[in-house]
């Protein structure tokens, strides 16, 4: 009778009903990495795990993996570099399938860079550099080229870049397709804020050192030796569609992500998306990245900010990142990259009381964001993705409380620079599971399919869930109802 009420209830309420998938991932890239130095993930008990299978027992059900084209010694920015043989094509050609065996969904990003991206830094890959010069006879690591090239060197440039784009993604999306992980989603660029391919597809007028390849601001500029980068929305809205023409070749399904910086930000979406579909620009899904430490907002502006973007766009959102400290400083006693300091405090407002840097505050944390993101309107968030949850410590056996992995390597010496996130990944400094894992749900919750249903203003009225992840009834049926805060349960049967 119990599971009559519940179909019933649930049939009988107004609006329309979408069946969807929350993904409650975490980034993977760093696994291989870790492994090989020796370092172990284990269970809060201290059974030594596979993570991938681990992870995916606790509720984690997407993988997401970065793919970096080159990584070595000399191509990182001068300073600093990725260790080489990972995030390349074989690496993450092997975590793929790693994540697929433990039947996760896969989010892959192309770099499309040979050492970490963001908002102010992006570096053509040092293979395309030289194709680029091999064919076209222009250097575009050459500082007196930079400076004097002309309007139509610019345009054979960008020409090209696009080509090498289309190329390199649809060889990657074969060769996935191949080994049959193919990725529900697919992220052209990380946090591309300030365009891409440094200085040929900027989205604002900058200054860009020319050495480091990253853009300077306020004391940094050096009006003397700089690189100008100019805004040109077309060049990359040009370049970006031809890697989303190579994804939909290989796999019309997979989703295309773009994925910004400062999620929470309404102004910052508005102001590149409403420029970059302007401008031609093709993509199926807003990405965001999401640190309250350094956004300064809260998880309800999250929210608001998912509603209003969602709306304005028509687009799914995925939170491609978050994160949050389980303890205030690395095991060395300095601070890691969300650790506060007296100028940035670092949180939004009343954080660090309501979500304490302890274990138990970092699982809160993560509890009650998936729970807020699952009632933006409209199930048009579809994920959240931590970040980073695998790049553990791993003790030096020379140098007590040091770490062997590191963000990057030092040029000068080729040691590690510091692992700035061993305090906020989702095992302890001996690599045991962090109660954190709690938020993702477990097994159990990792391979439910969902039916939200919502009402005729878009609101979520009610939630089913079914346990063993089909879309038609299985006789094991749980029914919630939604207040607009919190989730209590109606009804069930067959648990």
């Amino acid at each position: 009778m119990k599971k009559i009420i519940s179909v019933l209830l649930a049939s009988a309420m107004l609006g329309t009903a979408a069946s969807a998938q929350f993904y409650t991932g975490g980034d993977m890239t760093e696994v291989t990495y870790i492994e090989d130095l020796g370092g172990e993930y284990k269970t809060a008990d201290g059974e030594k795990v596979d993570p991938f299978e681990f992870m995916a027992a606790q509720g984690v059900n997407m993988a997401r993996i970065r793919l970096s084209n080159t990584p070595g010694k000399g191509t990182g920015d001068g300073t600093y570099y990725l260790p080489a043989s990972y995030q390349d094509e074989k690496d993450t050609l092997s975590l793929a399938k790693r994540a697929k065996a433990a039947g996760m969904a896969i989010q892959y990003t192309f770099n499309y860079s040979d050492y970490w991206s963001n908002g102010e830094r992006q570096i053509i890959p040092s293979e395309w550099a030289k194709q680029i010069k091999d064919e076209l006879g222009y250097d575009v690591k050459d500082e007196k080229f930079l400076k004097s090239m002309t309007d139509k060197q610019k345009e054979e440039i960008r020409g090209k870049l696009g080509d090498i784009v289309y190329a390199y993604t649809l060889d990657i999306m074969n060769k996935l397709k191949e080994q049959d992980t193919v990725p529900e989603y697919v992220s052209l660029g990380n946090e591309i804020n300030g365009g891409m391919f440094f200085p040929f597809a900027n989205t604002y007028d900058a200054n860009m050192n020319k050495d480091r390849f990253e853009l300077v601001f306020d004391s940094n500029i050096d009006e003397k030796n700089d690189i100008k980068c100019y805004e040109d929305w077309k060049a990359l809205a040009d370049i970006l569609n031809r890697g989303y023409d190579a994804v939909k070749e290989v796999s019309p399904e997979s989703q295309v992500v773009i994925h910004l910086a400062n999620g929470s930000s309404d102004s910052v979406f508005t102001w590149f998306f409403d420029k970059y579909i302007e401008a031609g620009g093709k993509f199926d899904v807003i990405g965001a990245s999401y640190y309250p430490a350094w956004s300064h907002n809260t998880i309800d502006t999250l929210v608001s900010f998912c509603n209003n973007i969602s709306a304005k766009y028509d687009r799914d959102i995925l939170i491609m990142e978050t994160g949050y400290n389980w303890t205030l400083n690395k095991k060395n006693g300095y601070g890691g990259q969300l650790t506060p300091t007296e100028d940035d405090p670092k949180n939004a407002e009343g954080y660090e009381e309501k979500y304490p840097y302890t274990p138990e505050g970092q699982r809160d944390f993560l509890k009650d964001l998936f729970t807020a993101l699952r009632s933006v309107d409209g199930g048009r968030c579809v994920g959240a993705l931590y970040w980073d949850p695998c790049m553990i410590h791993v003790e030096d056996g020379e140098n007590a409380n040091e770490s062997l992995s590191g963000w990057a390597y030092n040029e000068s010496d080729d040691k590690p620079a510091g692992n700035v996130v061993e305090n906020t990944t989702l095992f302890d400094f001996d690599g045991k599971a962090l109660p954190a894992f709690e938020a993702f749900g477990g097994a159990e919750s990792a391979n439910k399919f969902i039916d939200v249903y919502y009402g005729d203003d878009g609101k979520i009225t009610a939630v089913k869930i079914r346990a063993d992840g089909e879309s038609t009834d299985t006789g094991k049926i749980k029914t919630y109802e939604w207040d607009g805060k919190s989730l209590a349960l109606r009804s069930s049967s067959g648990f």
